[in-house]
């Protein structure tokens, strides 16, 4: 019992030591430098008060955009079930649909998550190469579904022979 206490004490002195030797060194290293600390990021120009900015309004955003995710969604669905019952072979036009709908719905979501998680005013560099390097991904990807489908066997019979293999 003695020996828990002791420990305990000891174990308390030290956690709290470690922790003001800690609070001291950022202290002083952040006293030398001219901007501000702030811990949880980059420093933003203006105040908690400024509005923040905008994008100017597009057909291409809003409810047109949700609504061709949507619709893009639920078209995979028949297109899909239209790949299995029939050969990529025989119909051709399924499986270039099937191929661009499954890539344009893939980059759809990775934007989604590059626009909430990696946005711009956070990552002023990172933000915008990972988006061109989305974008350039995504072509390239359609290329080589569309060099898939036309030169090769096709999406649909790859995925049948792998589904029979």
């Amino acid at each position: 019992m003695a020996a828990a206490l002791i420990a305990r004490s000891t174990l308390q002195r030290a956690v709290v030591q470690r922790s003001l030797a800690r609070s001291a060194a950022i202290k002083v290293r952040h006293s030398t430098s001219d901007a501000a600390y702030v811990p949880g990021g980059p420093v933003y120009k203006g105040t908690v008060n400024d509005p923040t900015t905008f994008p100017p309004p597009s057909r291409a955003h809003g409810s047109y955009h949700w609504a061709f995710e949507r619709l893009l969604s639920a078209s995979l669905v028949p297109l899909t079930v239209a790949a299995y019952v029939t050969t990529g072979s025989n119909y051709p036009v399924i499986d270039g649909l099937l191929g661009m709908s499954l890539v344009i719905h893939s980059h759809i979501g990775f934007d989604a998550c590059l626009v909430d998680y990696v946005h711009k005013r956070k990552f002023p560099v990172i933000g915008p190469i990972a988006t061109w390097t989305l974008r350039a991904t995504t072509v390239g990807v359609l290329v080589g579904v569309y060099q898939f489908n036309t030169n090769d066997i096709g999406l649909t019979e790859l995925i049948a022979k792998v589904w029979a293999a």
